[in-house]
């Protein structure tokens, strides 16, 4: 079998080819809108602030120097920035698309902006749209989740303060992730509360499986961009760590493999195809020629795993929301995912 071009989480390129490839219990915040009616903007943002301005925020890249509580927000990230700026109640007035989602955006933000102007969304290949930036007056740039952000943070502090990832882009957990942005954002104890209801969350997932999931096994592997099988090796994957944190295991048959590439994977050339087998086998497709090259595949139809039907094929958009958590897309994946694994692991 020829493997496909690959997608998702597992491929670092460039920003252009990264954006490209990388392949519902929401917490109830009322949105408020950061800007005004030149920029689509419903109105102005809270003038409520839980953090004292002036503050300073130490980050990675370089600190945030905050005068007063923002109004105009531009989130410059992957797509995090924005899930946790909209799950904090703040519409900024422009974002970056989510390109893996053909509206730009991912399921669990849309879904919080029913009835609201979505943001302006600026498009680009290769280089941020800098001038249109400044021509919207951002008083703040959130970058946390921008894997360009030290070639851009120059460019970006230029125009107004910018919100850096404390330790790296793929360090940073999603609670260190809110908890920046909404310091930044004035918004640290909605920021807390937040974080506090989704651990909850996942706490109540883990404790309503546990009957299936301790001990059970797991591995869970994707198409690179080069096309070959390529399986997640490392606990500290943020998709491992979801799963761990429902009480699964990551599989000694994988953790043992040396990684190739980025991002904690490993390829797995087609003769190895039995390394994948667990208690239960995820695998994450792009589209529906992907998951028809892979489960028509003999050896991946031979799986163990796979003939007793704990086998669970993800999608891109569900994949994503548990390869990059953020408050809104991690009940998402509780919704989504959580239901897939119980029944897996039923017949494992």
């Amino acid at each position: 079998m020829k493997y496909l071009t690959g997608h998702g989480p597992a491929t670092a390129l460039s920003r252009r080819s990264f954006l490209a490839s990388v392949s519902a219990g929401a917490v109830a915040l009322g949105l408020t809108a950061c800007g005004d009616d030149s920029t689509g903007s419903t109105g102005g943002a809270s003038t409520t602030a839980t953090t004292g301005f002036p503050l300073t925020i130490r980050g990675a890249e370089g600190d945030t120097v905050l005068k007063t509580q923002p109004q105009r927000i531009v989130t410059v990230g992957f797509e995090r920035d924005t899930d946790e700026a909209v799950s904090l109640g703040v519409l900024p007035v422009a974002i970056t698309p989510a390109t893996n989602f053909d509206s730009g955006l991912p399921p669990w933000v849309e879904a919080r902006l029913t009835g609201k102007k979505a943001p302006e969304q600026l498009s680009y290949e290769d280089n941020l749209p800098f001038e249109r930036i400044a021509a919207l007056r951002p008083d703040l740039i959130l970058a946390t989740d921008s894997y360009s952000l030290s070639d851009d943070f120059k460019n970006l502090t230029a125009i107004a303060p910018t919100l850096s990832y404390d330790k790296d882009v793929s360090e940073d957990t999603w609670q260190t992730r809110v908890t920046r942005i909404g310091q930044a954002l004035g918004r640290d104890a909605e920021a807390k509360r937040l974080v506090d209801t989704v651990t909850a969350q996942i706490a109540e997932a883990k404790k309503k499986n546990q009957a299936l999931f301790a001990g059970r096994t797991f591995t869970f592997s994707l198409l690179n961009a080069e096309g070959a099988l390529a399986t997640v090796v490392s606990p500290d994957d943020a998709s491992a760590q979801f799963l761990a944190g429902l009480g699964l295991t990551l599989s000694s048959k994988v953790t043992s493999l040396p990684p190739a590439g980025p991002a904690g994977r490993a390829v797995v050339s087609e003769e190895r195809t039995e390394l994948l087998d667990a208690d239960i086998v995820l695998f994450s497709f792009r589209d529906d020629d992907e998951k028809a090259q892979i489960q028509g595949n003999r050896l991946f139809q031979a799986l163990p795993a796979v003939t007793r039907g704990s086998y669970v094929p993800l999608d891109t958009p569900t994949a994503l929301s548990m390869a990059f958590p953020s408050t809104l897309s991690i009940p998402f994946a509780l919704t989504n995912i959580v239901p897939k694994l119980s029944a897996a692991a039923g017949r494992a």
